[in-house]
């Protein structure tokens, strides 16, 4: 009996996936547990695979196109097994999942008595571009026409919106869409005030020396990262007023710090949580801290790791260029740290010009949660902290 292929629930808040890549070609042999799709949510990107041993009997869905949890995608059997009778017609795209018009049953349209098997998004793509979608070739499910096939036609024809050949259209969608409507949203929703100062980082520099000496397993040794991490949480284990959420009930200041990190992953960015963050070791909190990058960049994340957040940091410091930037926070969070690089910067200290290595840091607060007095008041506790890490994380 030929094996479902069936879009995964990854988490409690998933209903959709967008098929990204088929890995394998209809016929091609496949091993239980090989990757056989890419997939993407709004949160992000994960590889579907095999359930059994086989061949790829049937690809049912179409790049480019969004499928609700539980839809079969496909088939995996023996070579020349036969296929379930509906297996024509099992998986048809999510409808509704944007501002665009419902259809009701599958994805179609008539036109001038012409029935023309087009996608909701694929139909929504073409109307922006003015491009008339029946003379547009489908290459999915039944000769539907997907996304794929309109920007493709896009870039053939060459001159919506001054397009030529040579141009690349990236969709604008998955990750990236859901990073551009949040962000939108956040800006739209939230007075937000982004306080600048710059903090001495020789100790925190010093201290990591200390840590790491001796340690040559990478996994084992503590970034820079790791260690503003730990004392962020510490600053707001200090002071709950910073780690507070906007709710309709009112402003919830959390006892528990869950911290989110910014990671920048292939087309986007994603937030995972670092659950308790105050009450977990350095150690552990890098330890986690990793594995949450690592799975991440590979698209292994759970949507529930995503999920919880009470404050943000996002660190663009290793990235060697900025100093200062005005970070957006992630409703209904109250704040994010931006953290950008360490530069060496003349001081006085003591009445004596010295260079020291300084730590930019930005802290964009909503004004409706956080005034900026208490802004203020957080960062003299985080600088504080920079000047003496090892007590800050005790």
């Amino acid at each position: 009996m030929a094996n479902k292929i069936i879009m995964p629930k990854l988490g409690l808040t998933m209903k959709t996936g967008t098929i990204v890549k088929w890995l394998k070609n209809e016929s091609d042999d496949i091993f239980i547990n090989e990757p056989v799709i890419e997939i993407e949510t709004e949160k992000l990107s994960h590889t579907i695979e095999s359930p059994a041993s086989g061949v790829l009997l049937k690809k049912l869905a179409a790049e480019g196109e969004k499928y609700p949890i539980a839809c079969v995608l496909g088939y995996v059997g023996s070579f020349g097994e036969a296929l379930p009778a509906d297996a024509e017609v099992a998986a048809i795209p999510a409808i509704g999942t944007d501002d665009s018009p419902k259809p009701s049953g599958a994805a179609t349209s008539i036109e001038r008595g012409t029935r023309v098997f087009i996608s909701p998004v694929a139909k929504k793509i073409a109307a922006e571009l003015g491009i008339d979608f029946r003379q547009v070739h489908g290459s999915g499910p039944n000769g539907r026409i997907v996304k794929a096939d309109v920007l493709r036609f896009s870039e053939n024809r060459g001159s919506s919106f001054g397009l030529q050949a040579s141009d690349e259209v990236v969709p604008y969608a998955g990750i990236r869409r859901a990073i551009g409507e949040n962000m939108s949203a956040a800006w739209n929703t939230a007075p937000m005030v982004t306080y600048q100062v710059m903090a001495a980082a020789g100790e925190l520099l010093a201290f990591r020396a200390m840590l790491n000496k001796g340690i040559t397993d990478n996994a084992e040794r503590v970034s820079i990262n790791d260690m503003l991490l730990k004392l962020t949480a510490a600053a707001l284990k200090a002071m709950p007023i910073i780690n507070a959420t906007l709710t309709d009930a009112g402003i919830v200041r959390h006892s528990r710090v869950h911290l989110g990190m910014a990671t920048a992953i292939d087309g986007g960015l994603v937030v995972p949580v670092i659950r308790d963050a105050d009450s977990k070791s350095l150690l552990d909190v890098s330890r986690e801290a990793k594995d949450l990058s690592m799975r991440a960049r590979s698209g292994k994340l759970m949507l529930d790791e995503m999920h919880g957040g009470t404050f943000t940091v996002s660190n663009l410091g290793g990235y060697g260029s900025v100093v200062f930037f005005p970070p957006i926070i992630t409703p209904p969070q109250a704040g994010i740290l931006g953290i950008g690089r360490v530069v060496q910067s003349a001081v006085v200290i003591d009445g004596e010009v010295v260079v020291r290595p300084m730590l930019g840091l930005s802290l964009t607060c909503d004004h409706r949660v956080i005034d900026g007095a208490v802004a203020a008041e957080f960062l003299k506790v985080f600088m504080q902290a920079l000047e003496n890490p090892a007590r800050a994380i005790i």
